[in-house]
């Protein structure tokens, strides 16, 4: 909330109080809670011969009125049926956008994911690091819809992507 006061003085003694005597209100803006967002994505993949299932929680922060940073939660059931394979990946995904001109955003993100990529029951964790940009479009007063086009730049073997990744996302603003 914004308090202006103004004031009119009739006698000069009064008006040349020191600015210490009589401070003018701060202006507040956005609150902690005000600057938080939350969404999120599902993740459907039904081809010939693999399946993945996601979902994906994100939870953010607008640092300031053009930065963001937050991190998604990951979940992923993987079943490649040529192979007799499937399995479930956890991991975390901490991220950082920037919002460039009228929904158009860069963004970068670093995201691992633990689970057994091989099949042995030997469980470990694959990194990928996604550059790109995206575009964010506003759904009512605090909801938004979002397109990324993204470019993992850490390619491994055993990586669930293949370049370009295109995500949608949908989120809210509290």
């Amino acid at each position: 909330m914004l308090f202006l006061a103004s004031y009119t003085y009739a006698q000069d003694d009064y008006a040349r109080t020191s600015p210490a005597q009589n401070p003018k209100p701060k202006a507040q803006g956005p609150s902690f809670t005000d600057k938080l967002f939350f969404g999120g994505g599902v993740e459907l993949n039904f081809g010939n011969d693999v399946t993945v299932l996601g979902l994906l929680p994100m939870v953010g922060y607008r640092a300031t009125e053009r930065l963001q940073i937050g991190a998604m939660i990951t979940y992923r059931y993987i079943e490649y049926k040529n192979l007799n394979y499937s399995a479930n990946f956890w991991g975390l995904a901490p991220f950082s956008r920037y919002l460039i001109y009228r929904g158009l955003f860069a963004h970068v993100e670093y995201e691992t994911l633990y689970g057994d990529w091989n099949g042995n029951d030997n469980p470990f964790f694959v990194n990928s690091f996604f550059v790109g940009g995206g575009y964010m479009i506003p759904v009512g007063r605090n909801g938004f819809a979002s397109v990324y086009l993204l470019y993992n730049v850490i390619d491994s073997e055993y990586s669930i992507y293949s370049n370009p990744v295109i995500r949608i996302n949908f989120g809210l603003g509290f």
